[in-house]
């Protein structure tokens, strides 16, 4: 028995889309040739892909494993077509590429100016999203290559560092008026007992201190019963317009505060050596990389070396109003590269 891919693409649009009409629309054809195509897999198979009832499709047990099965062997075609087409130089100049949100605030902006205009007939399509959904995107094929915390996804086998970023520092950020904001020494426990304001699900290299403090406080004196994080935005800048119109903290890198900060608005007020970035360029584990997508890689690692550039010039300007009694030097940064020749 021989099955033609273009009827297991059929199944998989109707059990995506849960309707023949809806189905056949994404697919551009008639619904009649769809509902043909589906009975002669079926009738092929000799069992029911498909329970159907007066609200739409939706798969069967049998239906399930099939589709489970089959996806594989589409996204494996997929990588087959993908590298003839990379072999014979028909690279159709598409480009998909996932960010995590403190990461996209900081690099994409630069990537799109310089990108766009020495790349015009590129497609590109950026996704913001957690790690964790952006793992799940790579894994499916969706995406060619990722942009964040490292260590969420770094044990993942699917998935391959192919650039390390070099660390920025994070800060925890207040409004210039802020109570803490005239204090000498800032601690991490004082920070939060204030409402601390998150973008994106913490790592747990920071979310550990973060809960530690909360749970041990130093000066052993009761902690106000905060949730944390008292508030969730979808964006750094929904989250810098929080804590500038309240007594709200959050953590950010200087570059992503640097308005604000020059407009007396926004301060640095506490770091530690863990409150840093560790982002790194992500792909499928033995997924050739296009051209696109090799040019994205190293226009990533410019950016990210400008905005060390500017890491270093903020952190001299600013970091003697960090309350903190030790002082915090601006990190170098030689040597702390490191590239896979896969990249």
């Amino acid at each position: 028995m021989s099955i033609e891919l273009r009827v297991v693409r059929h199944a998989q649009a109707l059990s995506e889309h849960g309707s023949f009409s809806r189905a056949a629309e994404a697919l551009g054809i008639a619904q009649p040739t769809l509902s043909r195509s589906i009975k002669e897999l079926e009738d092929a198979l000799g069992m029911q892909l498909f329970s159907r009832h007066r609200f739409g499709v939706e798969p069967t047990d049998f239906g399930h494993l099939f589709l489970q099965q089959a996806a594989m062997v589409v996204a494996q075609v997929a990588d087959l077509e993908r590298e003839i087409a990379l072999a014979k130089g028909l690279q159709k100049g598409e480009l998909s590429v996932g960010f995590g949100p403190y990461a996209a605030e900081v690099l994409v902006p630069g990537c799109l100016r310089h990108f766009a205009s020495a790349h015009p007939s590129v497609g590109l399509r950026i996704q913001v999203d957690t790690l964790e959904t952006l793992g799940r995107v790579l894994r499916g094929r969706t995406a060619d290559l990722i942009v964040g915390e490292a260590t969420t996804l770094e044990d993942d086998d699917a998935i391959e560092i192919i650039a390390r970023l070099p660390s920025i520092r994070a800060y925890i950020v207040a409004r210039a008026g802020h109570p803490l904001a005239s204090q000498p020494v800032v601690s991490i426990h004082d920070a939060l007992r204030f409402p601390f304001v998150q973008v994106a699900r913490l790592p747990p290299r920071v979310l550990k201190p973060i809960l530690s403090s909360r749970q041990s406080p130093k000066d052993g004196g009761a902690f106000p019963a905060l949730p944390f994080p008292a508030i969730e935005c979808p964006s750094v800048p929904l989250a810098i317009s929080a804590i500038a119109a309240s007594d709200a903290v959050m953590l950010a890198s200087l570059g992503m505060v640097r308005r604000e900060m020059e407009r007396r608005q926004v301060v640095p007020i506490l770091h530690e050596p863990w409150m840093r970035s560790d982002w790194a360029i992500m792909r499928l584990r033995k997924r050739t990389l296009g051209p696109a997508a090799m040019a994205f890689a190293h226009e990533l690692q410019r950016v990210h070396d400008n905005a060390l550039a500017e890491d270093a010039v903020l952190t001299e300007r600013w970091a003697a109003t960090v309350g903190r009694s030790t002082k915090v030097r601006p990190t170098t940064n030689k040597g702390s590269r490191r590239r896979s020749s896969a990249a």
